[in-house]
């Protein structure tokens, strides 16, 4: 499978750091399912090592004289879109030298070819061969769905082409992402937009419980507040008037509202060390600043405490972080009062691209899911590692073990017994030190 380098995915959250959403369904054909794809033939699924590939539990479909696959993926027009999939020969006595196939993705509505192209595959051991477009859906284009197809190529015989991992997402020069606050007060009201949206789309947002408004056609809602503390889920599914092409998320954290005004914050990198700025005023009753950091921008950690000068002037404090975690991290201070009430700061995020490597790279797909998860994790060495769920306020779901072997590693995980809503996902060692964490949606 592909190395993935390590940073905070968040294309759930809608963080900075985004990565795109999968349209595809069952784009991995998780557990042998051909779940979400059609054909005009047959379709045959498999684990690699059926056909002459190293993993038993990475599944894959075979493109032949027999056998071809589609699926129609909504899309909204005016985006740009990035497709991508795996192939390889089948290595195996049988077939042809050079079998290929013929990729396509058409308009349901225009059949507008927005990609026709032709692959030949020569090698003769099994080989990864990555492919990847970009896409352009006109913003004047008919096409509410396209049709993403594979049928054989230059080939008589039943053994042919091997495909797995396929995938079309917005592409990351037009990220969609939720703009809005990440942290509020009771009561408090809050806007929500979204960036890259293209024109002509359709929104319904969703707020959850207690929030004033349950929910939202508006492009961009204004004025929305809850009623108690805790973290609440702001989502967005985007529709084209025919169908929903996908729904984005993001965590709000609801804190009670104290009487100390944050004028500043923010962070730079010197070396590995991050260095952090924050200018308060009107500090009254204030015990200390607890600094606390993230590497997914929804669960975070204490990491340091400075004390609060109780000034009414504007006053400036500062911290170092010299153990920065690689990739992208999030901070944010919290102000806690002599009474235990507290306050936070917007959050901001810094790039440690300096920092030491040797742990482990994730990613995690479908992102929602539905009731099964998929992770493939890259691991710098074999070992038996702890796969931990966790609620959005730290309560462990569950607990399971998985064998890693050292390099690519493809696992699932079921989910169907979770509630609806934001998780994440922690990755630690038998010792019990913590290698990743990431977020999901389960839906």
């Amino acid at each position: 499978m592909k190395p993935y380098s390590l940073i905070a995915i968040v294309f759930i959250f809608n963080l900075p750091g985004l990565h795109a959403q999968n349209l595809v369904t069952n784009s991995a054909f998780t557990g042998g399912s051909s779940s979400g794809w059609s054909t005009g033939s047959s379709i045959e699924i498999n684990p690699q090592t059926t056909y002459g590939g190293p993993s038993s539990s990475i599944y894959v479909t075979e493109i032949d004289v027999e056998r071809s696959i589609n699926q129609q993926v909504c899309i909204l027009p005016g985006l740009k879109y990035t497709f991508t999939y795996s192939a390889t020969r089948r290595p195996q006595s049988g077939t042809p030298a050079t079998p290929g196939m013929v990729v396509k993705v058409t308009g349901t509505s225009s059949n507008t070819n927005y990609l026709n192209s032709t692959q030949s595959y020569t090698n003769n051991s099994w080989l990864e061969l990555d492919k990847s477009f970009t896409i352009t859906i006109p913003s004047n284009s008919t096409d509410k769905k396209v049709n993403i197809q594979f049928s054989s190529s230059n080939n008589t015989t039943t053994y042919g082409v091997i495909v797995w991992d396929i995938e079309l997402a917005p592409a990351s020069t037009n990220p969609i992402s939720i703009n809005g606050p990440t942290t509020s007060g009771v009561s408090t009201p809050n806007n929500f937009s979204l960036n890259n949206a293209p024109a002509g789309t359709s929104y319904n947002w969703s707020f959850s419980a207690d929030a004033n408004h349950a929910s939202s056609t508006n492009a961009a809602p204004t004025g929305i507040s809850w009623a108690s503390l805790g973290v609440k889920n702001v989502s967005v599914a985007l529709s084209n008037g025919t169908c929903t092409m996908a729904t984005y998320s993001r965590a709000v954290t609801i804190s009670t509202t104290l009487a100390v005004d944050w004028t500043s914050f923010t962070g730079t990198m010197e070396g590995e060390d991050a260095h952090l700025t924050w200018i308060s005023e009107h500090e009254t009753n204030g015990k200390y600043f607890r600094v606390t950091r993230s590497t997914d921008g929804v669960h975070f950690d204490s990491i340091g405490v400075v004390a609060s000068g109780n000034a009414s002037a504007a006053s400036t404090y500062r911290y170092i972080d010299k153990a920065m975690p690689m990739g992208t991290v999030y901070y944010r201070i919290c102000h806690v009062d002599l009474d235990n009430a507290v306050s936070f700061s917007k959050i901001i995020t810094l790039n440690n691209e300096n920092a030491a490597t040797g742990r482990s790279d994730i990613r995690l797909f479908p992102n929602p899911a539905v009731a099964v998860l998929n992770y493939d994790i890259n691991s710098p060495q074999a070992g038996r590692v702890y796969i931990q769920i966790f609620s959005p306020s730290g309560v462990l779901m569950s607990t399971s073990q998985a064998q890693l072997s050292s390099g690519a590693n493809h696992n699932t995980i079921n989910i169907s017994g979770l509630n609806n809503g934001n998780y994440f996902l922690k990755i630690v060692d038998a010792q019990g030190s913590l290698l990743h964490t990431q977020t999901f949606a389960k839906i």
